[in-house]
């Protein structure tokens, strides 16, 4: 699994207070040796759902690539058969124990966004951090074009000390326009650290004028994926944007989401109903020091630290 997925340390941060978070024991377990399964309301909020991955993912997993199978022997690379739990003073990365007591209720780890363009007109950037917000996606550019107010947001949004990510409009009609398009993002975002990652918008705009690529997924897909790997390729963090729908539609979304991170739009729902890191909840948030209504994100991973962690996004 590469180094942009989703989750490799665990993350704490800033709490989801939508949550009410009491301790759990599960009733339904199997355990042997080597692989624990468990299957219940991790985060105590009397549901079984996605974020009872997240939850999982950020408290209980450590390094572990794969969820709600845990095999320690695999998450931890250990080849040698013969080695024990014992061999290893710092397994309780790797393995997810079955006692009740590791259920202690931690709220789920939260950090809160918007995501801006042109059409939020002049922002007030001190106002928005005071206001609680603690990062921001700006959108970059489009097609091959630099959106008219980044430079003005980004620079504002820094000096204010609101973490930034950025995202990219596409327009592509091929790979290869795909390619084109994230090395103009590139060209745009060289001179800025960027604290959150670096998003390719493709969406239902992008396959209007008879797009040939809105009746081939595979096509699809595969720009996509070009302009993410050519991000990486420049020691970016890449991501993808989509909802629930325009995958189920137009994508192999699984070729994506299991190399890059997830920004997943779902207005409809309480809490994210499909496996992410971003989550957009609304597209008519109020948020002062911006004049006109703005998308308001939950992040649940602590970007600037996996950028930093990485040497990725300038740092």
């Amino acid at each position: 699994m590469g180094k942009y997925k989703f989750i490799k340390k665990s993350i704490l941060g800033f709490c989801l207070l939508m949550m009410c978070v009491q301790p759990f024991k599960p009733e339904n377990e199997k355990v042997d040796a080597d692989v624990t399964v468990i299957h219940g309301d991790f985060n105590g909020d009397g549901k079984v759902n996605v974020m009872d991955k997240i939850y999982i993912k950020q408290y209980k997993l450590g390094e572990r690539t794969t969820f709600p199978v845990t095999n320690w022997r695999a998450a931890a690379g250990v080849t040698d058969i013969g080695s024990t739990v014992s061999d290893f003073p710092d397994v309780n990365k790797y393995i997810l124990k079955a006692e009740s007591d590791i259920f202690i209720g931690e709220d789920i780890s939260c950090f809160n966004g918007i995501d801006v363009s042109k059409w939020q007109g002049v922002i007030d950037w001190n106002t928005v951090k005071e206001a609680g917000i603690d990062f921001v996606m700006i959108k970059a550019g489009e097609g091959l074009s630099i959106e008219e107010t980044f430079f003005r947001n980004i620079e504002g949004a820094k000096k204010a000390g609101v973490q930034c990510g950025i995202y990219w409009f596409a327009n592509a009609r091929t790979v290869e326009q795909a390619k084109l398009e994230a090395m103009a993002c590139k060209t745009v975002m060289t001179n800025y650290k960027l604290e959150y990652p670096v998003v390719y918008d493709f969406e239902y705009r992008t396959l209007d004028n008879n797009n040939p690529l809105a009746t081939d997924r595979k096509a699809a897909t595969d720009a996509i994926i070009a302009f993410l790997d050519i991000i990486a390729e420049h020691n970016y963090y890449p991501m993808v944007y989509s909802n629930k729908d325009f995958p189920n539609r137009y994508l192999e979304i699984e070729r994506i989401t299991e190399k890059y991170d997830f920004w997943y739009a779902n207005l409809s729902v309480t809490t994210p109903d499909v496996e992410c890191t971003m989550w957009q909840y609304s597209h008519t948030g109020r948020v002062p020091g911006i004049p006109e209504i703005v998308d308001r994100d939950y992040s649940f991973i602590d970007y600037k630290s996996r950028m930093i962690e990485l040497g990725l996004n300038g740092y």
